[in-house]
Order: C-alpha cells, then structure tokens, then sequence
C-alpha cells in the first residue's frame, strides 16, 4: 500500500446490548423493540446501510421476537441475507463467574440460533466478546473446539498486545486469531451523530491516526456504535458523498465477517497464551467477584444441582418413568430453538432446558457480576431460585427412580463424583453408607487472631468506598481487627445418640458487625470445614478472613473455567491499580494453604504478612463512583445500590462454608473441590428392586468431569485434564484413551 492509496475502512454499525443494568429487563427490552423496528425499516429504504450488527449474542433476537413474533420472518430474511449478524452466543457472558459448561451451552444456543435463523455454520462466526470483564485462558479451546477460528476482543488484553490483530492460544495450544479491539467497542461512536460529510471525514482520518500504527492489515476496522446505540440512519448517504481520494479513506459498511475474510496477516501478529487480566489500556473491573455475595452462592448452586445432580443422573436413566407435571413458564422469553437433547420424555426435557435458559440469562456480564441496579439484582434472585428449584425437582425425581430399584429398604446416598467416597462407587449409589462423624473443630483464642486446628486465622474489615466494580479503601478507616474473640462450646447427640461438642467463635467488631464461626474437622485429610456467618449492620466496607502461611508466596494456583491457572500476586495496571486480587472457581492454593468453596470468590495472596485472604462480604451503595483513585474514569452510572450494601433483616446475615486443607497439589484442586464441596444426598428406599446394594451408573476416570447428557439420542460425556504437562490415561464407560495435557474432550457413547 503506498502513501497515495486511501486506507481501506470497514465500518461495522453496531449496537451493545445489556439486557438488563442500570434499568431492568422490560425497561430495556422497551428500547430494543425501538430499536429493532427502526432497524428493520432503515434497511428497507437504505440499501446502501448493509449491515448491521446484533452484539454477537441471539438473547436480544428472541427478547424482541416474544414481543414482535411477526418479525420474525423479516428477521430471517435479514439474516439470511447477511445484513444482520445472528450470534455466535446466546448472551454476552462473565467468563470468570460462569462455568465452563455454562460457557459451551451458551456457545450452543448462540449457534443453533444462528444456523436456523441465517443458516450459517460455526466457521463463519466470530467469537465477539466485546465487554468481559477479562477472558478465560481456556476461551479460545472452546471456539475452537465449537468450530469457530476467530474471535473479537477488548478488555483484559496485556501491553505485551501491540497489535489490532494477535493469536491467542489456550494451555493445551488451540488457537484463535483474536481482533482486539483497542480503543473499545466504541471507537467509532460518534460517527452514530454525525450531520454533515466535512465530520464524517475528520472523523474517519481520526480512526486511521489511531488505528494505522498499531495495525498488521491492510484494512482496518471501526465499529460504530455503542451501549444500547440505534442504528446510524444517516451513516449509509454521508459515505456517498465523500470522495475516497481526497480524504485519504475508501469507508465502506461491512460485517465483521467481511473484515476478516480476506487472507489472514502472517507477519507482526503478537502471540499470548493464556487469560487475558490486564487493566493496561481498560478497565478490568476486578472486584465485581465480591459484589452481592449472596448471588455468586446461589449461581453455584444452581450449577451445582443442574450440572452435576439433575444432567447426569437424568440422562443415565432414559429409560425412567419421571411424574407427569407440566411445567409453567414466566413471562419472560420462551426458550430458543437449542441441539436436541433426545429426550422425549416432557418432564425432564422442559425442566432442564428452562434451568439452562435462566442460568443463561443470568450469567450475561451485568447480571452475574451483580453490577447493576437493585431491581435487577431482584430479577437475577428470582431466576436463580426457580433455576435451583427446576434443578432439583429433576434431580430429587432422578434419585426417587434410583431409589424405587434398590433391593431392601433403607437410606440410600447417591455420589455425584466420579472418585469414590464413604464407600459410595463413583457416579453410583449405596444402600446405608458408613457416613463419617466428622470431629467439632476446637478454636484457640491468641489476642485478635485464633486457629481453628493446625490453621491461624486472622479476621480483617476495613472502609470500602468503592462501588460494584471496584474495591476503593480509605484512610478514614483503615483495616481493622475484631474487637472481641470469644469461644463458647454446647453440647449435642449424634443421631447414634452419642455426644457431641459444637465449638462456637464469636468474633465482635465495635459498629453493627458480627461474625460467627463453628468447624469440624476432616477424616483422613489436613483439613478443617468452617461453617460461618456473617451479621452486618454496616455499609461500605470488605470483610475478609486470613489464612497464614508458612513462609511468603510469590505465586497462586487457581480454578478456573476448564484449567488449574498459575497466577502472580497483582495483574497489569494501566487505567486502574494493578489489582491484587483474582477470582477463583471454589478452590486456590497459596503456599502450604489450599482454599475452598462452593462458588465463584475473591482472593488475594499477601507477602507481609504471609497469608492468603478471602472476601467475606463487600458492602457498596452505588453502581460506578466518577472519581476515585484505583481507577480513572467511570465505568458505568453513579446510581444508589442500597441492597448492595448487604444490611438489614434480610440482607444482613450472610452464611459462608469455607474450607483449609494442606497437601493438596495444584493439579488435586478439581479433586478436592469435588471432596469438600459436592456431599452425596440421601434418600430413603422401600426396596423390593432390582438393583444390587451399591453400584455405578457411569465409569469415569483419569480426568475431571464437566458433565454427562444426551445428545441426539446418544450419552455425552465431557472430561477435561487439568494437567498442563502431562498427558492422562482416562476411562469413560468401556472406553479407555488418552486425554493431551489441559484438553477439554467430548465423547459419545452409545
């Protein structure tokens, strides 16, 4: 390309659609039949407006569809035609606070979606994930695993990313040739309010002084839109009158499709391997993990129930006769087209794919961080107890089935995990299980910390005058221990009748907030179990709990989505401080310490003193502060969040379970997440089945389970290796094959 040429420009028009944030659901969805109507009637007397782009998430299709079901075919035709993008994603998901299955039938329901509606297969579509709040190091194994070869990027992209165009590798080495999006989903915004071409063109050779120099093509990409935008009706007749060899810029309205289908660059692209959690040039927005607690304990066990109880011990039973109950939706969209589950049976299909669609909507970024206005949080609250209740029903049903097949009667307890535990067979059931006693923990008081067996503990609030998306502390009140620690013990029988002590901690700060601790400790492992709750009458503040360490660590190994993730102590800074601390998926481990609960939390490895510190509750009272130190702009609107502050009757009380082991290994942290925060269940038996006293429904081993379903009629199982080294031998049913080092693989059996 010489001086003389113009510079080509793809203009992508676009709109970025939270489904609900700093106004509820029907408010937006108000907006969006707006903006949907008008679009549909630009493209009818604007040729020259060819495309227009839909977020890369098919949510927004249907919410519109269930208030303008006769669009639809207008929408098909659209679609079909190329002039609107349907998909990949059914929502813009959090990738750290939803989990990696949640992830596939998201990546699923987007596809299928588009497929119907454009015809389109997963390899022309674009992994467009535009807003996250930083990228899963494991996100590009899924594209590429679901058949999708590129994908478009904002947040979380390091300094070591120089260019609007990099390879983005996974730990196991798949790949995806990611678009970063460098100065946001935004850049061209302000071509949405243009009047006149004399504007147009100052503002195309402004994107080409930004773009030009970071970039590997010869063409570059300015999306024009942003939050919520309507389409740019003036965009198409302003293009015409510019005359390309006098600005110095061919502009032309594209997809993002077209932008990438000419040949691929192959010199100068930047490779990064792994998460992407630098604030470098954006926000990352990293304490979003801790905002409205309660809500990162319900999504786990809403997965939990659906994932690893109501799925699979569903599907290893099709054969089942479940209760004939219909199910009755709300009035929120009706579930999309999704691939066919290959049951036929009403009960369980319905349940299931209604479980799956609330979890879905709820793990959209601004739901699932809980960084939006209270009635949304209420919105999320409700989806994810009818989540839980749907996943449950299927469950309870699953095991009543199992049940009714046992030889005699009595209490039969049915282990979700593939490893063997109390005697239970993996994936199997047993008839009166030897259920451990597990000894009360005795808690020893020295000044303001305590330990609670071979671990000391350390109780720590301090001022918080951040907002949802960020932790803010302050000198005026600066990080405090409790001002009582107490230990009372009572006494209570076991169901053998035989005694049994329940130590109590108290620990009492000296303004509205209380925290109470009982223990047990762990049969056959260094481990102790700390059931707690946290009483609060106090805003704007964090409260975590310390664990002490050996000697300083200079590393942490993490959960995350599919991956066991290493992880320094702070992450890039740029536009924010260099945060500290990090989300993990129920389980970390620093130094000799590992750590570990059932849901998504925020931990921090400290040097001095050496100790690993988990948030217990963070208390804020707005969505996005426009001034404070850790960061340097606003990131969202300055709205009060009262229930975000997590007082009152209600509010105000907090359980939490957390877990202390020692000698766990990196590579054992799936394992013993699934040790210490999956339980078996029970159920009674009436017997006269035909079904020995204990057995397995499905063998699985060498490698972690995602889950088991069916698939067009045949069982799938989802394993992963959480070994980045190291290849494994695993088993699944009769099969027996190897699974390579951080490999996500899915397998169908008969």
């Amino acid at each position: 390309m010489t001086e003389a040429e113009p510079v080509r420009m793809f203009l992508v028009p676009h709109t970025h659609w939270d489904r609900e944030w700093y106004l509820t659901f029907e408010q937006f969805r108000e907006w969006l039949v707006e903006m949907l109507d008008g679009l549909i009637g630009l493209f009818g007397r604007e040729p020259g407006f060819g495309h227009f782009h839909l977020d890369g998430q098919t949510a927004l299709i249907e919410d519109y569809l269930a208030v303008r079901p006769e669009r639809e075919a207008d929408l098909r035709r659209l679609a079909r035609e190329g002039r609107i993008s349907v998909g990949p994603w059914f929502t813009q998901m959090d990738e750290f606070l939803t989990s990696g299955e949640s992830m596939i039938r998201n990546l699923e329901w987007g596809l299928a979606r588009a497929k119907d509606l454009a015809g389109t297969e997963a390899s022309d579509a674009i992994g467009y994930l535009p807003d996250q709040f930083g990228h899963i190091g494991q996100m590009p194994q899924l594209l590429s695993n679901a058949g999708v070869r590129r994908a478009a990027v904002w947040r979380g992209v390091p300094n070591a990313v120089d260019r609007t165009t990099f390879r983005w590798e996974s730990p196991d080495g798949s790949s995806v040739l990611a678009e970063y999006m460098v100065f946001g989903y935004s850049i061209g915004a302000r071509l949405t309010q243009v009047d006149d071409a004399e504007t147009l063109a100052a503002e195309l050779r402004q994107a080409v002084e930004w773009l030009r120099p970071l970039s590997v093509r010869d063409r570059l990409l300015v999306t024009v839109g942003g939050d919520h935008h309507v389409p740019a009706a003036k965009l198409a007749p302003l293009l015409r009158e510019l005359d390309p060899a006098e600005i110095g810029v061919r502009a032309e309205i594209a997809s993002l499709r077209s932008f990438v289908d000419e040949p691929d660059p192959v010199d100068g692209v930047p490779v990064w391997r792994g998460e992407l959690r630098s604030a470098a040039r954006a926000h990352l927005l990293p304490h979003v993990y801790s905002a409205r607690i309660r809500q990162k304990q319900a999504r786990a066990r809403a997965e939990t129930l659906l994932e690893r109880w109501a799925e699979p011990f569903a599907e290893l039973m099709p054969h089942a006769t479940w209760p004939n109950e219909d199910l009755h939706l709300s009035d929120e969209s009706p579930p999309p087209p999704v691939p066919s589950s290959g049951w036929e049976d009403r009960f369980v299909a319905t349940r299931l794919q209604r479980a799956w669609q609330l979890l879905l909507w709820n793990g959209a970024h601004d739901s699932v961080c809980g960084c939006s206005i209270d009635p949304v949080a209420w919105a999320v609250d409700r989806r994810y107890k009818e989540a839980e209740s749907l996943a449950d029903n299927v469950a309870r049903a699953a095991m009543e089935v199992l049940a009714a097949r046992m030889p005699r009667p009595g209490m039969m307890y049915v282990n979700p995990s593939p490893t063997e535990r109390w005697g239970i067979p993996g994936l199997g059931w047993k008839l009166d299980a030897d259920v451990p006693i597990h000894p009360s923990v005795e808690f020893g008081v020295d000044g303001s910390s305590f330990t609670a067996g071979p671990f000391r503990i350390r109780l720590v609030d301090e001022g918080d005058v951040g907002d949802l998306y960020n932790f803010c502390p302050t000198d005026t009140a600066p990080p405090r221990e409790p001002q009582d620690l107490s230990v009372t013990t009572r006494v209570v029988s076991t169901r053998s009748g035989l005694p049994y002590p329940v130590h109590t901690l108290t620990a009492v700060f000296d303004d509205g907030l209380r925290v109470e601790l009982t223990g047990m400790e762990v049969p056959g492992d260094e481990a102790v179990m700390l059931h707690g709750r946290v009483m609060n009458d106090r805003p704007d503040h964090r409260l975590r709990l310390h664990v002490a360490l050996a000697e300083p660590a200079e590393r942490s190994h993490a959960l995350a989505p599919f991956e066991v993730v290493e992880r320094p102590l702070e992450c890039e800074g740029g536009t924010e401080w260099p945060a500290r601390t990090w989300p993990a998926r129920g389980a970390v481990r620093a130094g000799d310490v590992a750590l570990l609960q059932e849901h998504v939390f925020e931990y921090e490895v400290l040097t001095e003193p050496a100790e690993l510190a988990v948030t217990l509750l963070r208390c804020t009272g707005t969505i996005s502060r426009p001034d404070m130190p850790v960061r340097n702009w606003a990131a969202g609107p300055d709205i009060a969040t009262p229930d975000a502050q997590m007082m009152g009757d209600v509010l105000g009380e907090t359980p939490f379970v957390v877990t202390l082991a020692r000698g766990v290994a990196a590579e054992e942290l799936p394992a013993a997440w699934e040790r210490f925060c999956l339980p078996p269940r029970a159920t009674r038996s009436r017997g006269a089945g035909d079904l020995p006293e204990s057995g397995s429904l499905l063998r699985v081993e060498g490698a972690e389970l995602s889950s088991i379903r069916r698939v067009d009629g045949h069982l799938e199982v989802r394993i992963w290796n959480p070994s980045t080294t190291e290849t494994r031998q695993a088993r699944v049913g009769d099969r027996t094959f190897e699974i390579g080092p951080a490999r996500i693989e899915t397998l169908r059996l008969p």
